[in-house]
């Protein structure tokens, strides 16, 4: 961030440089800070793709999802080939429980971008919501082979094979493996990866581990 505050200390009407301040302030998790440089960045220039697009995501991840679908539409307008804005369109058309435009959008992504991990995973999410299991697990083991480390992929896949009610999804050992290291990458203490360390240590008959963890 130090070098964008820099580089607008010399241009302070720098619509570009605002813009890039308000995502390197946004990977700090500074979204409210981040959320004024992209508007600002609007202001002074209002078809900039990029500010439009993660000002979008960054409103709708606050819960301003009407808002932030409107600035992730003139985004996809602005740029109607970017696999990211179409990706970050799908979360937020999720979060407001439009699964089958979400959708489009995700399989429009992969089109764009076939090994775009994170857009893998989250066809993922979205087609469990839709009862797809067997289609969402693809995805995630999609997700998984083009980024090893992705914790949130772990953790989905790991929850699946725990707690499906089809049987032959159902794959104890495995989830473990998977909630395991989640686990192990964020540091034990998240709740939603306790959770489903928590589950796959039940299917796999540990229950006094599933016990300790829950």
């Amino acid at each position: 961030a130090a070098q964008f505050r820099k580089a607008l200390a010399l241009q302070p009407d720098n619509a570009y440089a605002h813009s890039d301040l308000g995502t390197a302030l946004l990977l700090q998790g500074k979204m409210p800070e981040a959320i004024g440089c992209f508007e600002l960045a609007l202001r002074l220039k209002p078809d900039l793709a990029q500010a439009h697009m993660n000002l979008g995501a960054a409103l709708a991840q606050r819960g301003k999802v009407a808002e932030g679908l409107a600035h992730l539409a003139e985004a996809l307008r602005l740029k109607p080939d970017s696999a990211e804005c179409h990706n970050k369109l799908a979360v937020a058309l999720f979060l407001q429980g439009r699964v089958p435009e979400a959708i489009g959008h995700l399989e429009q992504t992969l089109q764009l971008k076939p090994e775009d991990a994170e857009a893998h995973n989250n066809l993922g999410v979205v087609l469990l919501r839709q009862g797809n299991v067997t289609k969402a697990v693809v995805h995630y083991e999609r997700a998984l082979e083009l980024d090893a480390g992705m914790v949130s992929a772990q953790r989905n896949l790991a929850w699946v094979l725990a707690t499906s009610a089809d049987g032959s999804v159902r794959n104890g050992a495995r989830a473990v493996e998977l909630a395991e290291g989640a686990n192990r990458l964020t540091g034990g203490k998240d709740a939603k990866f306790l959770d489903a360390l928590a589950a796959a240590y039940a299917e796999a008959e540990r229950f006094d581990d599933a016990v300790r963890v829950a």
